[in-house]
């Protein structure tokens, strides 16, 4: 018997936080959505009702790094994607997400405002440099970052915002995980 997902439409707001090293910060996650599934998740997340992205991404990157940052410091959207994504077979996120690039000087990630989920989620903050990003780049929730980054770390703003492929997975009741190739279920 299959279960019917309950589908939620979130927009999200992503920084890509890099440092004076051209590392990136992810949080990574182990064993979280099964025994050896490993990813990264880029800072950020949805935004609460009436909050602007700006304002979403700053509180985000507070929240999960103690980092602040005020908004006009992002700057614009360098990067989106889209696409749908679960953590459970009852549930499937529609997630319109938004980039920030955010060059910071090199810092300790701060996680003690970390939602329970995440903490159980996130089981480290890991600066990854450009030749660790593209080895792990498939890795990375929700979409891959390296061809974006190594544009913008040049100093290169895409205007439009470069549109991401997603990356993300559904729960598929028959396999458990599968990439999202699989998405038709949106299309009900």
């Amino acid at each position: 018997m299959s279960i019917e997902p309950r589908i939620v439409r979130r927009r999200c707001a992503r920084v890509l936080l890099v440092d004076e090293d051209d590392r990136v910060l992810l949080f990574h996650s182990r064993d979280y959505m099964g025994p050896g599934v490993e990813y990264y998740v880029t800072p950020g997340g949805g935004l609460d009702p009436g909050e602007t992205l700006e304002a979403g991404a700053v509180r985000e990157v507070f929240e999960e790094t103690g980092l602040e940052v005020a908004p006009d410091s992002l700057g614009p959207v360098v990067a989106e994607t889209e696409g749908a994504w679960s953590d459970a077979p009852d549930l499937v996120v529609h997630s319109r997400d938004a980039y920030f690039f955010l060059r910071v000087p090199h810092f300790e990630p701060v996680r003690d405002r970390l939602e329970e989920v995440e903490r159980q989620e996130f089981t480290a903050a890991r600066w990854l440099g450009p030749a660790e990003l593209a080895a792990a780049d498939g890795l990375v929730f929700p979409a891959p970052i390296a061809c974006l980054l190594k544009g913008v770390r040049a100093g290169a703003e895409p205007v439009p915002p470069v549109r991401l492929p997603w990356g993300a997975w559904l729960w598929d009741a028959d396999r458990d995980w599968t990439p999202t190739e699989r998405a038709a279920i949106l299309d009900r």
